[in-house]
């Protein structure tokens, strides 16, 4: 397998000030537009079972930046599965979106789910930005069959439990943002646990 390129810009925050907050793209870039750069790269250029390595990889010890995904296909629809106001006064919607147009020509599909809130004025002025997001899970499909193997090099490290039932092959990972991982011949789904959701500051 190829070195992988460097990941820290993926777990990358910024301190939560002001004068940081309005130049939070130009400190990205500068320290960080290489590695992300090759990132994209490396993504779109490795093999398949590098690919479904570094899917897994990056989630496994700290839930990251969104990246990954941009590398496989930026054309998705949008579609809202449950909308609701909460506790906080807050608008909270999860959403579905399915993606088109792949830049791997091993994908098939991708859907990913995520949730989203909406702060109310008072909170917006609090904090300088409008919202929080995190993704819930990740759908993708491929043309070709899912090397387990790899799967398994990917969780090296973790304790985790792997059951077979009605041709899906689930992981359970503790002590991860990987809650679970449902493995069928042609697909993986990686589900999230919550409680290891970072909401990092965006750099847009």
């Amino acid at each position: 397998m190829k070195k992988l390129p460097k990941l820290d810009f993926l777990y990358f925050d910024f301190d939560y000030t002001e004068e940081i907050y309005f130049n939070r793209r130009n400190l990205y870039y500068d320290k960080f537009y290489n590695d992300e750069e090759h990132f994209d790269n490396y993504s779109k250029t490795c093999s398949f079972e590098e690919l479904i390595y570094l899917m897994i990889y990056i989630y496994k010890d700290k839930y990251p930046r969104t990246r990954f995904t941009h590398t496989i296909s930026l054309d998705a629809e949008s579609k809202n599965l449950h909308s609701y106001t909460n506790r906080k006064e807050r608008f909270v919607s999860e959403d579905l979106y399915i993606f088109s147009n792949f830049m791997r020509n091993e994908v098939s599909a991708m859907e990913i789910q995520y949730h989203n809130e909406e702060y109310p004025d008072e909170e917006t002025i609090e904090k300088y930005w409008s919202s929080e997001s995190f993704m819930q899970n990740l759908f993708l499909e491929f043309n070709k069959e899912v090397p387990i193997h790899i799967i398994d090099k990917a969780l090296e490290g973790k304790e985790y439990t792997k059951v077979e039932k009605d041709d899906v092959l689930l992981y359970e990972v503790k002590d991860s943002p990987i809650a679970s991982l449902a493995v069928t011949k042609n697909s993986i789904k990686l589900n999230i646990n919550e409680d290891k959701i970072i909401l990092y500051v965006s750099v847009l």
